[in-house]
């Protein structure tokens, strides 16, 4: 009996433990931040969704226009990352990123370089 209540005890603190500690996703990656977005717009909450922006842009996107979001996205989602390099002649590439799964290292490969087109340049200027 008294083993039966020496199991039933440590259960209860397990239990207890693995039941109160809960991971929060955090924007402290871009991953992250992109899902955090896509959460807020799913679930129709502006004021999240503006806290994700960097201080003297929040607010840059009306409500008008989240609601707009909302009218686009869809439940399934893909994820890309990449990165924007500018030079000091005016050219562009933009580089496609991939994370390896943890298995591989969680390394982060390239999986495409593409130059810019001038017409394009445009939409990456501050």
């Amino acid at each position: 009996m008294r083993i039966y209540i020496n199991l039933l005890l440590h259960f209860s603190i397990l239990l207890v433990v693995v039941g109160c500690s809960s991971k929060t996703v955090a924007p402290d990656n871009p991953e992250n931040t992109a899902w955090l977005m896509k959460l807020a717009i799913d679930n129709n909450d502006y004021a999240s969704f503006d806290s994700l922006f960097a201080d003297g842009r929040k607010g840059s996107i009306s409500e008008m226009e989240f609601k707009e979001l909302k009218d686009i996205t869809t439940a399934g989602a893909g994820y890309r990352s990449y990165e924007l390099l500018t030079f000091e002649n005016g050219e562009m590439l933009l580089v496609k990123l991939r994370l390896t799964p943890p298995h591989e290292n969680n390394k982060i490969e390239i999986e495409d370089v593409i130059i810019v087109p001038d017409d394009m340049k445009e939409l990456f200027n501050d």
